[in-house]
């Protein structure tokens, strides 16, 4: 079982008794923390059990309006706890998340409804997010188009400019690049905003020292661009454009910002081992054209 999927799980199985129990917050740090003891003692999931449920909790009524919605043939009160819950995680993924591709959201939530629901579940959360996914077409397209736009646009909010780096350094035994572990628990490339009045040399040096602690820069050749959909539960979903560099690190040491609550580790890695680590589709097509553009 991957670590995600268990943490799924554990998020789910937690939902559940607290659903059951009236959904008291005061309880859920405590269920939380006797799930982690009954079912997965040794396992960090870097605090994603606990994201998606504060997730799940915090947009509970959209999340719910959602379903009900969506569920047509069943009063919300009347679907299974089980099921109620395997179906908030999936729609707060597939709709309020910002990182996790919809058809690992819809997936997933089947997988856990096969697991734990009913002999039906499988099929009635698959319909329930399916027909979610097919009635919001902004998410299909969540990595843009050779336009950039989606084509419900219009109906969305300001596009949004981030700029990121595949860093990269020179040393001894070979070369390797700088990773970060996300909030989400996936090792990827560093990436954030532009800000008002800065240029994207300016923002990248920013970011990286920020987030990895890095200081002494090359900035190198453009590597292109990523299409994204941000999700805002207070605001309409914005698409968001990353321009992705080419950057030569010559200080080593990385220096991982602390308490962010978006990224937790930074790492060296060998290209290979980069290569199996990556968690995102995007971060993997990014690099298979850094890497031939270093080594060219």
């Amino acid at each position: 079982m991957s670590n995600r999927h268990l943490a799924r799980t554990i998020a789910m199985q937690s939902l559940f008794m607290w659903d059951f129990n009236g959904k008291k917050e005061a309880d859920i740090k405590e269920i939380i923390k006797g799930n982690f003891s009954n079912f997965a003692p040794s396992f960090n999931d870097n605090g994603f059990v606990e994201k998606l449920i504060k997730g799940v909790m915090k947009n509970l009524s959209e999340i719910d309006k959602h379903i009900i919605k969506y569920a047509t043939e069943w009063p919300l009160d009347q679907i299974t706890i089980t099921d109620r819950n395997i179906l908030r995680i999936g729609v707060y993924e597939l709709v309020f998340s910002e990182d996790i591709p919809p058809k690992v959201a819809i997936n997933e939530a089947i997988e856990i409804a096969k697991t734990f629901g009913g002999e039906s579940s499988g099929k009635f959360v698959n319909g329930v997010l399916g027909a979610i996914y097919k009635d919001r077409p902004e998410l299909e397209k969540t990595g843009g188009s050779q336009s950039g736009k989606s084509p419900k646009e219009g109906l969305m909010g300001e596009r949004q400019f981030s700029v990121g780096g595949v860093v990269y350094r020179r040393f001894p035994d070979g070369l390797k690049i700088a990773l970060i572990l996300d909030g989400h628990g996936r090792w990827t490339f560093s990436k954030g905003k532009i800000k008002p009045g800065e240029d994207y040399k300016k923002a990248l040096i920013r970011e990286l020292g920020e987030e990895m602690g890095l200081k002494e820069l090359k900035i190198g050749e453009k590597i292109g661009e990523i299409e994204l959909i941000v999700r805002d539960p207070d605001s309409k979903p914005c698409p968001k454009t990353v321009y992705m560099y080419l950057v030569e690190a010559v200080d080593d040491k990385l220096s991982p910002a602390q308490n962010t609550g978006e990224l937790s580790d930074a790492k060296w890695y060998d290209f290979d081992e980069a290569e199996k680590t990556l968690g995102y589709d995007k971060s993997q097509e990014v690099w298979q054209k850094a890497k031939k553009m270093i080594l060219k």
